[in-house]
């Protein structure tokens, strides 16, 4: 919205990786990454690790697209976390 970086589907990304991140750990991002709260241990899901690293990337070139999202095991299957 400050004009920095175009709005292109890949905030939704972000966006979905910022509601997992919540789920996990009861707290928003904090300093736009991936890794827990202070105090809080990491998830133990490495399929929960990997969708938060790839969904909270600052840099949208590196940040996952849709495709990915949904071929992903976490989302595409009845995967255990």
């Amino acid at each position: 919205m400050t004009g920095e970086a175009p709005i292109t589907s890949k905030a939704d990304i972000w966006s979905a990786g910022a509601v997992l991140y919540y789920l996990t750990y009861g707290k928003e991002p904090v300093d736009e990454t991936p890794k827990p709260p202070y105090g809080v241990p990491q998830t133990r899901s490495i399929l929960v690790q990997d969708v938060l690293h790839h969904c909270l990337q600052r840099n949208l070139n590196r940040r996952a697209n849709h495709d990915w999202l949904a071929r992903h095991p976490l989302t595409n299957s009845n995967a255990i976390v």
